[in-house]
């Protein structure tokens, strides 16, 4: 099963290059979700989701997902992520574990709606990807950029594609392109 794409926009972007890059990978794949960061304006955010894509702010508050109608959020304090289950009842809310199966375990207990993982900074033991989708139903994410199938054998939920879908449309639709067809082989 191929995993669904989960964009993760620059940290500054160009608003108007981000959506072509975003428009053209949605065309080329099966894009679900895009992190952007909290400063990205509400035209942009209704764009990204009449594209059918899920919007997710980076550590953010929760006033701001309101306030930008975005999808939901996704952050790296345990203590944050409670806070924002509270707040935000309907909305999407995310947990950025790295490689800590505690961290993963305890998000998931308060609520994660999705977990993510960075799975390259794992050096030794179980692969974590791997290990989460044999113990929780809570959909897992690749959070380093995947050029390969290497991670097939865990099965992510979602997997996000390389940075250089950045440069502009063409290239935003090459690199799903090609990642969708090796993880399809």
């Amino acid at each position: 099963m191929t995993p669904r794409l989960f964009l993760v926009a620059p940290e500054t972007p160009d608003e108007a290059t981000l959506l072509d890059c975003a428009k053209a990978a949605c065309a080329t794949g099966d894009c679900a979700t895009i992190l952007v960061p909290a400063a990205i304006s509400n035209s942009a955010v209704e764009v990204l989701q009449d594209l059918g894509l899920a919007v997710l702010l980076q550590d953010a508050d929760a006033a701001q997902v309101q306030q930008l109608k975005a999808d939901g959020l996704l952050v790296s304090d345990i203590e944050v992520f409670k806070i924002a289950r509270v707040a935000l009842k309907n909305e999407s809310l995310g947990f950025l574990a790295g490689v800590s199966r505690h961290a993963a375990m305890e998000a998931a207990e308060a609520g994660a709606d999705f977990m993510v993982f960075t799975p390259a900074k794992q050096y030794a033991g179980e692969p974590i990807i791997g290990w989460w989708q044999d113990v929780t139903d809570v959909p897992s994410v690749a959070f380093d950029p995947v050029t390969d199938a290497a991670l097939q054998p865990q099965r992510p939920d979602f997997i996000r594609p390389s940075d250089a879908m950045w440069q502009n449309a063409e290239a935003a639709a090459q690199v799903v392109s090609e990642l969708t067809a090796k993880w399809q082989a």
